[in-house]
């Protein structure tokens, strides 16, 4: 079966920003949170911000979450991290805190890309934001 993978044109000094969000249950009332989050709050509501060109949302295990939010710039996540949505968010994250100040691990990241990852038959990432290059047919058995 033939598949189409390709690599972006990615500028040298590429706008766009990856950012790395993490959230680690380290108890009950943590793990409680974290499903309710994942189920029912606004963890997937980001995408629908201003700037943000995708979110994909990864369960690690059973107390673990990851997520990557692929933004054109820096100014739009700085827009997003001051909007309603974003203060909701903290609001029920420090509200668990209230509960339990130990019941969970948070972590974020944010990283520049700096060179072309390698895609395959679908626009993901950033290759949302910059136009796809050296395509070729590959064969997948």
């Amino acid at each position: 079966m033939d598949r189409t993978s390709y690599q972006i044109d990615l500028p040298k000094d590429a706008k766009a920003v990856v950012f790395f969000n993490g959230i680690k249950a380290l108890n009950t009332w943590g793990c409680f949170w974290l499903w309710r989050q994942i189920f029912i709050g606004k963890l997937n509501t980001v995408s629908q911000a201003s700037g943000c060109i995708e979110t994909k949302l990864a369960i690690c295990s059973p107390t673990e979450a990851v997520i990557v939010s692929y933004w054109q710039d820096e100014k739009s996540l700085m827009q997003f991290f001051h909007s309603p949505l974003h203060r909701q968010m903290m609001k029920s994250m420090m509200n668990i805190v209230k509960v339990d100040p130990e019941a969970i691990a948070v972590f974020n990241e944010t990283y520049r890309p700096q060179r072309s990852g390698r895609y395959l038959n679908k626009l993901q990432g950033l290759a949302k934001i910059y136009p796809a290059i050296d395509k070729k047919e590959t064969a997948l058995s």
